[in-house]
This record gives structure tokens, sequence and C-alpha cells, in this order.
């Protein structure tokens, strides 16, 4: 049967508004959960270095009293333990700063070191309260990551240090990534308390396995 002109465009219409209205494929991602404490683990997204550290953890490598560069490291078992402090209105609006225990195996009272930038973009686990604007992404972004304010990721490199060569660790700001570094994301995994009671620390989504998860897949950077 032949349609009429006005019949026609009547059908494609129709055609039309129901393959608009056919439902889309959602993006997915993998399963989060919480924890008032979480490590950080390392996410090569290019540049890798030699041996890998993927999945490295981010520790500290002591330079003086009270003083620590952020370094990673392929033991889980020599991670800092990180927790976000601050108010539900810090968190929100960004205000919040990232802090680990210090003093845990000592006779004093634990006390904290938190992750701050120096002005060498190198990145540090000090004692004291850190840097606001260090932060973990929330809604709406997909991924829960270590970011900083006004930063564009992570890079690593081999650095010679006080004692030694380590993988250390830097904010990326706005420059490129140095040859011979790797970008890298920090996403946050979930752990156990350090046994330390912290009034401001905050429930965070974290992730259960990171090194268990193919990021290629989801595109942490």
């Amino acid at each position: 049967m032949l349609l009429s002109p006005i019949n026609f465009i009547g059908a494609a219409a129709i055609l039309s508004s129901l393959a608009s209205a056919a439902p889309t494929a959602a993006p997915v991602y993998p399963p989060k959960t919480t924890s008032q404490n979480f490590q950080l683990i390392a996410n090569v997204t290019a540049n890798d270095l030699t041996p890998s550290i993927q999945n490295y953890v981010v520790a500290s490598y002591h330079t003086g009293a009270g003083e620590a560069y952020a370094v990673l490291m392929p033991d889980l078992s020599s991670g800092r333990i990180f927790y976000v402090n601050g108010t539900a209105s810090d968190v929100r609006f960004g205000n919040s700063n990232i802090l680990s225990d210090e003093g845990l195996n000592q006779a004093t009272p634990p006390f904290p070191a938190g992750l701050a930038i120096d002005s060498a973009n190198a990145v540090s686990i000090n004692a004291g309260a850190g840097q606001p604007g260090i932060v973990l992404t929330q809604f709406p972004d997909p991924i829960t990551e270590l970011a900083v304010g006004g930063g564009d990721g992570f890079y690593a490199c081999e650095s010679q240090l006080v004692y030694g060569n380590a993988v250390q660790l830097f904010s990326k700001g706005s420059g490129e990534t140095p040859d011979g570094c790797a970008d890298v994301t920090l996403l946050p995994q979930c752990s156990e308390d350090s046994g330390a009671a912290h009034p401001y620390g905050q429930t965070v989504n974290c992730y259960a396995d990171v090194a268990g998860i193919d990021w290629s897949v989801y595109s942490s950077d």
C-alpha cells in the first residue's frame, strides 16, 4: 500500500520519536564501598617506569623532623593510611585536608601529618594539618581519585633523595610530565583504621581491591 506524503511524514515522525525514546547503555564503573580510612594506590596511565610501578602504594620517605616526601613503594604494608579530615561542608566545597597518623609506634600520643604540595610540585607528608584542596573526587565524577584543586593529576619519577633512590610523587599542576616520568592516578583503597581516633574523619568512597580492577576499561585518567 502506498502512503500519501502526509501519512509518510507522520510515520517518519513516529519512528523518530521511538528511536529517541529507546534506552541508551549507561556507563559502567567499578563498584565502590565506604570507609573512613584508605591507602592510595597508583594506576599508571602513561609512560610506566622500569620496573613497573603499577599498583604501588603511597608511602613516606623521611627527610627531617616531621617532614617526608610522598613516594611509591611496591609493598602494601609500607603504605600510609590516610583519612579525610573536615566537616561535611569542608568536604562538599573542597576545603578538607587529607591526613595520616604519625607517632603510632612511639611512646608519645599520635599526631597528624598532612598531604601538601611544595614549590617544586613535590608531594609531601609533613607533620601538621596539611594543605586544604587536596581531595578525593566526588559525584558526579564517576571515578574516586586523589585530586588537587587547579591541578592536572600526578606523575612519579625515579629520584635521588637523601638516603638513595626512590620513586617520588609530584603534582602535575598545569605543566607537562617530565621525560622519564610516569603519569599516575592515585586511587583510594579501603583500609582498616590506624587505631587513632579522628573526630572529624569523614566516611569516603573507596575501592576494595584497586589491583583487581582493569582500569583500562574504566579509564581512571
